[in-house]
């Protein structure tokens, strides 16, 4: 008996093993807890892959949006769209809008079709996709909220109406639409003034509730940037069911970057490059073509002059863990 003590007091009481870090010839290594992740160190870790497309299924009924649009099919029946007739749609336009989008068509300007999807989410069995416009100069001027039901035998998209104003998407296609209060919400601008929209199932019905003013971008997580009117930008968090917001900081520079998810921000400054925890507001500061990948609990940051120096840092209180160049 006592050696199957001994062993379990030994178990108990060994530490988790510390990161690796390596860098090998343009590969740099990082070992956590057996797990490992590798980047490429002239590639921005913060460029995220496209999407190619977005599924759902139920039983041999799917909705997929992908570079056609929208396809629904129901085992060999399926229909693809690209939603033109939303742009001229009584629902989603009054008939001056209209006109005027017509007339826009034609000195082309602005195009029928959908050609990106701003987000999109699967509640039960219906499927929700908010397809978007663009125009020419790459401005956003239609979003539409859609609605597919996979119980339905050969079921088609469904035109449910329009928040207020537009999400700040980008991407071909973008994750811009989730729950608040089990109510789909988007976070748009209208104008000058941003807030959360919302999609009341019930009666059909949308709400905006206002939460700031000159939105660039919108964060999971419940961060936002906002530039101000004296040539500022400011980051801050949300959060979207009371409302309740606090500014984290404030900087003159326009290189600041952020990421769903995270709460790691990137302010890229004349030669430097600092990297700040939105938690706790500590930060540090690195070369400035120095590149920055939240993983895990820690903060990788590397950069490239004569040689490579990689540094993993634990962010709370940005203690570096390990080291490594070449």
């Amino acid at each position: 008996m006592l050696p199957l003590v001994v062993a379990t007091a030994l178990v108990q009481t060994q530490k988790p093993s510390l990161p690796t870090l390596k860098v090998e010839g343009k590969v740099i290594s990082v070992q956590i807890e057996g797990k490992s992740y590798s980047f490429d160190s002239e590639t921005d870790p913060t460029t995220e892959k496209l999407q190619p497309h977005i599924a759902f299924r139920r039983d041999q009924r799917w909705a997929v949006w992908d570079d056609r649009g929208l396809t629904v099919r129901d085992g060999k029946i399926a229909v693809t769209t690209k939603l033109g007739e939303i742009a001229v749609s009584p629902r989603a336009f009054p008939r001056d809008e209209i006109i005027k989008t017509l007339d826009l068509f034609k000195a082309n300007k602005r195009k029928k079709d959908s050609d990106s999807l701003s987000g999109s989410l699967r509640l039960g069995t219906k499927c929700y996709f908010l397809p978007r416009w663009t125009d020419t100069d790459g401005k956003t001027w239609l979003e539409a909220l859609i609605e597919v039901d996979l119980a339905q035998t050969n079921p088609r998209p469904k035109l449910l109406g329009r928040f207020k104003g537009f999400t700040s998407a980008l991407k071909p296609i973008d994750d811009r639409l989730f729950l608040v209060k089990d109510r789909l919400s988007v976070v748009s601008s209208d104008g000058g003034t941003w807030g959360l929209g919302s999609f009341l199932d019930s009666n059909g019905t949308f709400e905006f509730s206002p939460l700031g003013t000159n939105l660039v971008s919108y964060f999971r997580g419940g961060y936002f940037l906002e530039s101000t009117s004296y040539n500022t930008y400011i980051v801050g968090q949300i959060d979207l069911g009371s409302g309740l917001r606090k500014n984290l900081f404030e900087t003159r520079s326009k290189l600041v970057d952020l990421k769903d998810g995270s709460s790691v921000a990137v302010v890229r400054q004349k030669g430097s490059t600092v990297v700040k925890n939105l938690k706790t507001g500590g930060q540090i500061t690195a070369e400035g073509n120095a590149f920055v990948a939240p993983i895990d609990k820690y903060v990788l940051v590397w950069s490239k002059d004569q040689r490579m120096n990689a540094y993993l840092y634990e962010p709370v209180r940005w203690t570096i863990v390990a080291t490594a160049t070449n």
